[in-house]
Parts: C-alpha cells; structure tokens; sequence
C-alpha cells in the first residue's frame, strides 16, 4: 500500500471531563504551508483534576471562554480568565490546571511551524506567557477546530490562514516588548537542534553555540527543559519519527535517517526504549 505524501489521520476522543480532541498530521517536509497544526480541541477541567504537564514538543495556544485556569512557566505561575490566551511552548516545563475551587473551559490548538521558536522567544513568553482581552481571536480557534473535525482537503490552507492572524495579533500585543538581540543560550541550542536534527551532535559543538562551558549548558538547559541537551534532543527525534512513521510511506531506513539515526538499528532499539514497540510495529497500530 503507497501512501500519499499528504495523507492525514484525524481522531476523536471524549475523556470524562467532557474534552473533545481532533489529531491531524502531514508531513512538513512534503507540506508548502509554514504552519502544521497537530492537533486541536475543547476541554473542560475542574480543580479536583490537579495541575498536568505533557511533553509534545510544539507550541500550544489556549484561549480560555469561561472559568479560570494557572498556568506555571518556569518560576512564574499565571492566571487565565475568559477572553485571555496562553501560548506554551510545550518542549520546555510547564503545568497547568484550573484554578482552585474553579472550572475552567478553555479551546485550544498545538502547532509547529516556521519562526515559532524564535517569536515566542523574541516577545517575552517564556517569562509571560499570557495574553488578557484577546476574546476577538475565538473564532480564529473555532475555525481551526472545525477544519479538524471536518477533515477536508482545503484544511491545512484554512488553518495556516487562522494561525497567521493569530500570530499577527499576538504580536502587535507584544511589540513593544520584542528583544532586538535575543541571545538566551539555551533558547539558541534548541532552535539549532531542531533546524538540523539530522546532524550527529555533541556537547561540545552545543556548548559552543551556548558561547558557554559543557557543564554551564547541562546545568541552565535542565533548568529550562527538565533533562540534558541530549535527551533533549533525543526526545524530538522519536517525536519526528513518530511523526514520519505516521504520515508518510518511507522506509525504516531512511525514516531513521531523517531523525540522525545512521545506523537502523540502533534507530528501532531506541524507537522501542522510548515507544514500547518496535517502528514497524508502531506504523502499523498508527495506519489502521
């Protein structure tokens, strides 16, 4: 069975809190558009639900309709209400939950795309990630949700449309507050690691891009992202294999090579360290 280069799962979920959840994927490689929104919903949580965290290595923007939710970024914790947004980016810690004694209702999308990195670093979020009276962006997130669910051919250009409008308006919110020099070391390594994750990296070469020593990186990169440069990276390799395996009709081989993986081996023994199931496995429990 070949599978086209744009072809896309969509899955629905009701979890007991009431949460409705839509996952797409296409491959960015294969893709002409700048932004790849992964996935996207409604959810519906209460204090006694307690705070989570889950690692998807993608930014997350949540535009909160009723209740209040806390937000912790770093050593900062940050309130949402109605009409408010946050954006995440999920590959660095965080928690979130509904305030105490509180609902909180909130939709949302998880996205990767061209210059995300940087904009979210250049506007200040990783020191304040939320945004107040931004309740004009609701139907930008509806749409979004929508094509999700709808699962049409014309999606990905109409929710790279809504991404960019969001975006833009988040950025004049900010514009007085964007860096000219944004030279946050671990911020340079990450966005290094992902714009060749290929490449067959180590500390060193890392520490130089960080302009500081092997053991400064290891200690402010695990300050940020909760593990080492290394894990780091290898978590965002088995992302994009997970990814690749999903999405598109490559072989294991070069599937492996696309994530840095030289050898295949090696490749399907991490691949299932980190899954609990081998590549070959994974892509067929993923395709039907």
């Amino acid at each position: 069975m070949t599978m086209p280069q744009n072809w896309t799962i969509l899955a629905f979920m009701e979890n007991p809190s009431g949460s409705d959840i839509y996952f797409h994927s296409v491959d960015p490689v294969n893709s002409p558009w700048p932004y790849h929104v992964a996935a996207g919903g409604h959810t519906n949580v209460s204090a006694k639900d307690g705070m989570v965290s889950h690692r998807y290595h993608q930014h997350t923007l949540i535009l909160t309709l009723s209740g209040e939710g806390r937000i912790k970024v770093g050593d900062g914790v940050f309130a949402t209400g109605a009409g408010s947004l946050v954006w995440l980016d999920t590959s660095r810690k965080y928690a979130h939950g509904a305030a105490r004694k509180n609902q909180w209702s909130y939709i949302w999308v998880a996205v990767s795309g061209h210059g995300l990195d940087r904009l979210h670093e250049q506007i200040g979020l990783q020191e304040n990630p939320a945004f107040d009276e931004v309740d004009n962006l609701k139907p930008c997130f509806t749409d979004i949700v929508q094509n999700l669910a709808d699962h049409l051919p014309s999606a990905d250009a109409a929710m790279n449309a809504q991404i960019a409008s969001i975006v833009a308006v988040l950025f004049t919110k900010r514009i007085g507050a964007i860096a000219e020099d944004v030279s946050d070391p671990v911020s340079n390594v990450m966005r290094q690691l992902r714009k060749d994750i290929s490449r067959d990296w180590n500390i060193s070469s890392l520490a130089d891009i960080a302009g500081l020593s092997p053991s400064q990186l290891f200690r402010r990169f695990r300050t940020v992202a909760g593990t080492s440069p290394i894990s780091w990276l290898r978590q965002e390799r088995m992302v994009l294999a997970r990814h690749l395996l999903t999405v598109s009709a490559e072989n294991i081989s070069n599937v492996a090579m696309r994530c840095g993986y030289v050898d295949p081996f090696h490749f399907s023994r991490d691949f299932k360290r980190h899954n609990g199931c081998s590549p070959r496995s994974f892509r067929a429990t993923a395709r039907f």
